[in-house]
């Protein structure tokens, strides 16, 4: 009877070095290590199963349970010794959910935009082939105020076309040269500073005079404008504007 209470803490001792080899590092430092300790356990181990036959100095302590209690300490060596040289657990960084665009507007192919300092909204082409931004402005004349250079121009009212054109009077930030070809060589453009509104957003932006009757859309929105602010989905238009409202057809005579 008594050998086979003592063959559970063998027993217990054997899987606990097997599970040290699985789960430890394989360096053979710790390894040496582990087995040194194991080793040293099993002699104490074998000791304690000799003295099965030799009777206890103390007699008031009953043998099996101090040899339950000193394999119990052995037992809780190793453990600890298994459990420092576990394998780390890795933990994979978290998965962002967030869109690459972030914060950033998406705009539309047209879009409708305010410009404060003519008072009056257009249709207005985004593209981010353009470098620069241009409105439609007719009769521009240079002029020069308190020192400085100012322009003078008109901007028609395409969805009003019975409408007088406003004139308009900004001063002149730079003269810009644009290249419109090979051919022709480059243009020079007045450029002014205008606050824009697409949407709920409002920007400053910088807004070349050129006569743009010949285009489809009397405002042209640029990379300068767009970039670092918004995207262009191509595919679609009026994304942060509402299209206008078709006007009823006259009727015929």
């Amino acid at each position: 009877m008594k050998m086979n209470h003592l063959l559970v803490p063998l027993a217990t001792l054997s899987l606990l070095g097997g599970c040290a080899n699985l789960n430890g590092d394989n360096e053979a430092a710790k390894q040496a290590q582990l087995d040194q300790l194991v080793n040293q356990q099993t002699e104490q181990l074998q000791t304690l199963i000799v003295d099965t036959c030799t009777p206890k100095a103390d007699p008031n302590q009953p043998y099996m349970e101090q040899l339950v209690t000193e394999m119990a300490g052995v037992n809780a060596q190793l453990t600890a010794l298994v459990e420092k040289q576990a394998v780390p657990v890795v933990t994979c960084p978290e998965v962002s959910t967030e869109s690459p665009i972030g914060d950033k507007l998406i705009l539309g192919e047209v879009e409708r935009t305010y410009v404060q300092e003519v008072g009056m909204e257009f249709e207005t082409r985004v593209d981010t082939g353009a470098e620069s931004s241009s409105i439609d402005a007719r009769n521009i004349t240079l002029f020069e105020r308190d020192g400085k250079q100012w322009v003078r121009f008109d901007v028609p009212n395409r969805e009003a076309p019975d409408t007088e054109a406003k004139t308009i009077e900004a001063k002149v930030e730079r003269i810009a040269q644009i290249k419109k070809g090979a051919a022709d060589g480059k243009q020079e453009r007045p450029v002014i500073r205008a606050r824009l509104k697409i949407g709920d957003y409002v920007a400053d932006t910088e807004l070349n005079l050129n006569d743009r009757s010949h285009l489809d859309y009397p405002l042209l929105l640029g990379r300068k404008f767009i970039k670092d602010i918004a995207v262009v989905d191509v595919s679609r238009s009026h994304v942060q504007s509402k299209k206008p409202a078709k006007k009823p057809a006259k009727p015929t005579e």
